[in-house]
């Protein structure tokens, strides 16, 4: 018996340091990834504050313009598949956010959300783009709405897609109980010891079961989406950055009510099946944005852009009144 328990525990042993070992990953060079995925319209833009963001314009130049921001963990690649569907209506600058894509890490290590909206108004300035209208995934439409919010006269409309929202206490308690599953690797982040080991150990079944969490229809979570995720992840500064952004953010201070003084009219787009962020939190934003258009797509999730973006695509041209 003693050695079947010697023999257990050494095998034990031997696969928790395989299965260590197996999911322990080495930067990836910044030159390396840019050579991979940035393509002939993929362009860097270098800050004042020495940061170098990865943005794309296309589309009509003399259209009106879109600012695309994706969510957390997530790149500007997240739009790939709707872009072509609006080009030939809109000017579409969608942007590798401050510690993700292949913007990664920057020089001040700041990846709040006003960090954000700085990169926004600096890449929009370099653009001589006066107005425009911001669509925001997830995270990314949380930044796109408080934007709205500081930037009033700039913002010509608001397109929230499964955005992050802000309640009062008991809204969030009713929004976290229909809320399922999150991505395990958000869970973990949330403690200090294992954001730092997960600093180094970042295995690929992470971002798999991340994008399978996202996105209703297994078949959406490719292999080769999957993969992307994780190489972006690991390029050269990006894990702790991406930490960083996770274990900083916090909008505890805000009320609801600030968003009766958003401007814009806002189209909100949410999936039912959203895993990430309920669907409930787009009708929260709905009843506080007053002038706002709400839908909700069945049988999809937390990336609608992505999962049916011929539908998204003809949503934004409606509320545009834009006619095929």
């Amino acid at each position: 018996m003693k050695n079947f328990l010697k023999y257990l525990t050494l095998s034990f042993f031997i696969l928790l340091v395989i299965a260590v070992y197996s999911g322990t990953y080495l930067d990836i060079p910044r030159d390396k990834l840019e050579a991979k995925y940035a393509n002939g319209v993929s362009e860097f833009l270098d800050l004042k504050n020495g940061s170098r963001i990865h943005y794309r314009d296309e589309g009509d130049l003399y259209k009106p313009a879109i600012i695309l921001l994706h969510g957390f963990n997530g790149s500007l690649f997240n739009f790939e598949r709707m872009v072509p569907l609006l080009s030939k209506e809109f000017r579409l600058i969608s942007i590798d956010l401050p510690g993700f894509g292949l913007t990664g890490a920057i020089p001040s290590m700041d990846y709040s959300t006003q960090s954000s909206i700085l990169v926004i108004n600096e890449l929009t300035n370099h653009l001589g783009i006066e107005k425009f209208s911001i669509a925001g995934n997830s995270m990314g439409g949380g930044i796109a709405w408080r934007y709205a919010l500081e930037n009033p006269k700039k913002t010509q409309s608001l397109i929230l897609l499964a955005s992050s929202g802000i309640y009062s206490s008991e809204e969030r308690l009713q929004i976290e109980e229909s809320e399922r599953e999150s991505p395990l690797v958000w869970k973990l982040m949330r403690s200090n010891f294992v954001s730092y080991f997960l600093s180094l150990y970042t295995p690929k079944f992470f971002a798999t079961q991340g994008l399978k969490t996202s996105v209703y229809d297994p078949n959406l979570a490719t292999k080769e989406i999957a993969n992307q995720f994780h190489e972006l992840t690991l390029m050269q500064g990006s894990r702790e950055a991406i930490l960083s952004r996770f274990s900083k953010q916090n909008y505890n201070d805000e009320k609801p009510d600030i968003l009766k003084k958003i401007q814009a009219p806002t189209l909100i787009i949410h999936g039912r099946e959203d895993n990430i962020i309920s669907f409930k939190s787009s009708i929260n934003l709905d009843q506080y944005i007053q002038n706002s258009h709400l839908v909700i797509y069945p049988n999809i999730g937390h990336l609608p852009m992505y999962e049916t973006p011929a539908r998204v695509a003809d949503d934004i041209k409606k509320f545009f009144q834009i006619e095929d």
